[in-house]
C-alpha cells in the first residue's frame, strides 16, 4: 500500500505540472495558443487507479489524516521554539543594556529560555525519529523552502550554509564584525548579503513584536501565557510575511532599507571612499529656482525676524515700526542677492556607505576587503572595537555615536600555496584580529560510492542543491530517465567537489584516492564552482536537447584556457563516468603541458543525442532521494488496524451473486493448491 500511495504522489505530480503549464499560457495572445504544439505521450496515465481497493483508500485516508495531526503538531512546537527565542533575545537584550557592556550575559531567565528550547527541540526531534507522516511534513516543508529560495536568488539552506549564516548572525547581534574568507565561486558575498538581511529583518521583527506584545498584554492583563503564545504566533507570521511581502513586490525605497550597504574593495580605495568624500560644487543659485521661491524664502524669513521682536516693535511708533520694517526688508533682500548671485567653488562632504551605516543603524558589508591597502583599513580601528550605543570617533567626521543595527562583515579570497589571488594583502593580525573570521568554503560532498551506496544521504549537500534545482515549486522532478539521469547528476556534484579540493589543496586523507593520479597535481585556475555547475545544469536544460556529458563540455570544459586545468579535470570526468566510448567519446590524457583539448580531438563520431523519456518524480521521492527513507513502519498502527476491522464487519454483508462468485475464485484456489502439491510429491513431473 505504501508503493501504491508513492505511485500515486507521482501521478498527482504529473496533473499538477500538466496543469501548471497550461496556465502559464493563459495571458499569451492567440497566435500562440493556436499554434502551440506539444511533444507526443504515448501512455496517457489515468488518475483513478486503486480506487476500488477499500483497503487502500482507508490507508490512504489515515496517512492524509496523520499528516494533518502531526503538521499541527510539529507547528506548535516550533512556534514554541519561536516564542522561547524570542524571549531569549529580550532577555540577552535587557540584560546588555543593564551591564552597560557589548555582552549578553546568563541569568536563571536566559538559562530557562535556553533549556526549553533544547527540551522542545528534542520533542521535535523525536516525532520525526517515530512518525513517517511527521518526517514527511517536516521535510516536504525544507524542500519548498530550498525552492522558494532558489527561486529568489538565494542559498540553498543546507546545513553547511545554515550554520555559517547563523555564526555571522550571531556576531552582528554581539556587535562583532565578521570577515568571510574563502575561495573563488564558493558563495562568500552571497552569504554575507543573506546573512545581513537576514540580520536587519530578525532585529526589526524581534523589536516590532516587543512592542506589540507589551501593546496586547496592556489591553488583556488577564490574559495567560497560553493566550500569548498564541497571540505570539499570529503577530509573529504576520511580521515575517510583512517583509516577505516587501522582498518580493516592495518598492525600491523599502527594499534598500532592509538590505545592507555595501563597498566593493580595491586597492585604488581610499579612507574618504569609505567615510566622508569630499566634492567641488559651483555655487550659484538663482539659476536652481524660481523667482517666487526666493520671495518667499524673504517673507518667511522676514516674518519670523519680526515674531522674535515683537515686544520692542510694539514699543515703537507706527512711523517707527513702518521705517524699520523697510530697512530689514531691504537688508534680507541683499542677503539673498548677496548669497546667489556669487559664482564659485565650495566643498562639499558627501557621507559614504559605513558612515551611514554606523548613523542609521545599517550593515555594510565589505567585499574584498584584503585588496585594501592596510593604511586605509587602518581607520576603521575605532568602529570595530566598539558597541551600539557608544561613541566611535572617525578622523575627518568626529565623534559619532553607533546606533543599534550597526553591523560590519567583509569578504576576502583565501590564498593558498598553489593558488594566489593577484591584488589581495594579508590583513594586519592586530587588524584582523578584531573579527570573527569564517572560512566559508565550497558545499560538503562526498566523492566515494555511488548514489545507491550512500547511507548518510545528509552528507551530499551538493547533491541537494543540483537536486532542489530541477525540482518545480512543489518539489516534484520531471526528468529523462530517472534512474541514470540521478546516478549522472550524484556523480557529477562527485566530479564537481573532486575538482573542489583540489582547487583548494585540501584532500581528505579518509578518502580513498589511490586509483584518481591525482598526487603532485594541482588546479590553478579553473574549478566546478557554484558558479560553474549552475552554468553546466542550464546548458543541460533537463536532458531537453544533450546529456550530462555534452552539457559539461559545451558548459564548462570547453572555456578552460589552462591547458593543464582542462585536461586534468576532463580526464576525472572519465574517471566518474564521463564522455564514454561507447557514446562516441575518445578522451585522452595527456602529460603537464601538452596543450588544451578541442571538440574534434574527444569525438570519433557525429554527436547524436536521442532524449529518453520523461518521467516524473513525486516530493516524496526528491525526500527520500535527499533526506533518507525516514522511520519505517514496521507495524500498522492501532487507528488503521481498526479501519480495516471496521471495513471487514461492513462488508460481512454480501448478496448471493458477490458469494457465488467468491466461492468459486476459492474453487479454484483450492484446485491449484492440490495440484501445486501433486506436483510436488511427483518431483515436478507431469
Amino acid at each position: 500500500m505504501e508503493n501504491w500511495y508513492e505511485e500515486d504522489l507521482r501521478k498527482e505530480a504529473l496533473r499538477l505540472w500538466e496543469y501548471e503549464n497550461n496556465k502559464k499560457i493563459e495571458e499569451e495572445g492567440l497566435f500562440f495558443k493556436t499554434f502551440r504544439r506539444l511533444e507526443e505521450i504515448d501512455d496517457k496515465i489515468s488518475f483513478d487507479s486503486k480506487k476500488d481497493n477499500v483497503y487502500y483508500e482507508r490507508y490512504k485516508k489515515y496517512v492524509e489524516e496523520e499528516t494533518g495531526n502531526k503538521a499541527r503538531e510539529i507547528e506548535e512546537i516550533q512556534n514554541l521554539i519561536e516564542y522561547e527565542k524570542f524571549f531569549l533575545r529580550w532577555e540577552r537584550r535587557v540584560n546588555k543594556e543593564k551591564n552597560g557592556s557589548g555582552h549578553y550575559g546568563s541569568n536563571s531567565a536566559t538559562r530557562y529560555r535556553v533549556d526549553s528550547i533544547k527540551r522542545l527541540e528534542k520533542e521535535l526531534e523525536n516525532i520525526l525519529d517515530t512518525s513517517p507522516e511527521g518526517w514527511e511534513y517536516y521535510y516536504k516543508n525544507q524542500l519548498i523552502g530550498d525552492i522558494e529560495n532558489k527561486q529568489q536568488q538565494r542559498l540553498v539552506n543546507v546545513p553547511y550554509v545554515a550554520k555559517a549564516k547563523q555564526k555571522v548572525m550571531e556576531s552582528l547581534n554581539l556587535g562583532t564584525p565578521v570577515y568571510i574568507v574563502g575561495h573563488l565561486g564558493s558563495g562568500k558575498t552571497q552569504l554575507a548579503t543573506e546573512a545581513a538581511l537576514d540580520f536587519t529583518i530578525e532585529n526589526k521583527v524581534q523589536s516590532e513584536l516587543e512592542d506589540k506584545m507589551e501593546n496586547w498584554f496592556y489591553l488583556n492583563p488577564n490574559a495567560t501565557e497560553k493566550d500569548a503564545i498564541e497571540k505570539f504566533r499570529e503577530f509573529n507570521e504576520e511580521r515575517k510575511n510583512y517583509y516577505k511581502n516587501i522582498l518580493v513586490n516592495g518598492n525600491k525605497e523599502e527594499i534598500e532599507a532592509l538590505q545592507p550597504l555595501f563597498i566593493s574593495g580595491s586597492h585604488n580605495l581610499t579612507y574618504e571612499d569609505m567615510f566622508v568624500e569630499k566634492t567641488l560644487s559651483l555655487n550659484h543659485s538663482f539659476s536652481q529656482g524660481s523667482f517666487s521661491d526666493y520671495l518667499n524664502m524673504i517673507i518667511e524669513d522676514f516674518y519670523e525676524w519680526m515674531d522674535k521682536h515683537k515686544e520692542r516693535l510694539d514699543k515703537m511708533t507706527d512711523e517707527e515700526q513702518l521705517q524699520l520694517k523697510i530697512q530689514i526688508w531691504k537688508s534680507f533682500s541683499d542677503l539673498l542677492v548677496a548669497r546667489n548671485s556669487a559664482f564659485g567653488t565650495e566643498i562639499k562632504k558627501i557621507e559614504r556607505e559605513i558612515l551611514i551605516a554606523v548613523k542609521e543603524g545599517r550593515t555594510v558589508i565589505v567585499d574584498e576587503l584584503n585588496t585594501i591597502a592596510m593604511q586605509n583599513l587602518i581607520g576603521l580601528n575605532d568602529i570595530l572595537q566598539r558597541h551600539a550605543g557608544s561613541t566611535a570617533y572617525i578622523t575627518g567626521v568626529g565623534p559619532v555615536v553607533i546606533k543599534h543595527g550597526f553591523g560590519f562583515i567583509g569578504t576576502g579570497n583565501l590564498s593558498t600555496q598553489m593558488v594566489n589571488y593577484e591584488g589581495t594583502n594579508e590583513l594586519n593580525p592586530a587588524f584582523k584580529s578584531r573579527f570573527v573570521t569564517i572560512e566559508y568554503n565550497y558545499i560538503p560532498q562526498s566523492v566515494i560510492g555511488s548514489l545507491e551506496d550512500q547511507e548518510l544521504l545528509e552528507i551530499n549537500q551538493l547533491f541537494r542543491v543540483i537536486i532542489t534545482g530541477l525540482a518545480d515549486k512543489n518539489g516534484n522532478i520531471h526528468i529523462p530517465n530517472p534512474k541514470r539521469t540521478l546516478e549522472e547528476l550524484f556523480r557529477f556534484s562527485q566530479l564537481c567537489k573532486v575538482t573542489q579540493n583540489v582547487f583548494m589543496g585540501k584532500w581528505n586523507d579518509n578518502e580513498d584516492h589511490s586509483d584518481s593520479g591525482i598526487e603532485d597535481l594541482e588546479l590553478r585556475e579553473s574549478v566546478l564552482s557554484v558558479r560553474n555547475i549552475l552554468h553546466v545544469l542550464d546548458n543541460w536544460n533537463q536532458g531537453e536537447e544533450k546529456d550530462l556529458s555534452k552539457a559539461l563540455w559545451d558548459g564548462f570544459i570547453s572555456s578552460i584556457t589552462y591547458a593543464d586545468d582542462q585536461n586534468y579535470i576532463l580526464s576525472q570526468a572519465v574517471r566518474f563516468g564521463f564522455f564514454p566510448i561507447n557514446e562516441g567519446w575518445n578522451v585522452k590524457t595527456k602529460a603537464i603541458g601538452g596543450g588544451t583539448t578541442t571538440y574534434e580531438e574527444i569525438r570519433t563520431s557525429p554527436y547524436n543525442y536521442i532524449r529518453p523519456k520523461i518521467e516524473t518524480l513525486s516530493y516524496l521521492d526528491v525526500i527520500y532521494l535527499i533526506f533518507g527513507k525516514g522511520p519505517i513502519r514496521k507495524t500498522l498502527p492501532k487507528e488503521l488496524i481498526k479501519s480495516f476491522e471496521d471495513n471487514i464487519d461492513n462488508l460481512k454483508q454480501i448478496d448471493v451473486k458477490k458469494y457465488q462468485e467468491l466461492d468459486q475464485q476459492l474453487f479454484h484456489l483450492e484446485h491449484s493448491k492440490n495440484l501445486l502439491e501433486y506436483l510436488e510429491d511427483n518431483g515436478g513431473k507431469k
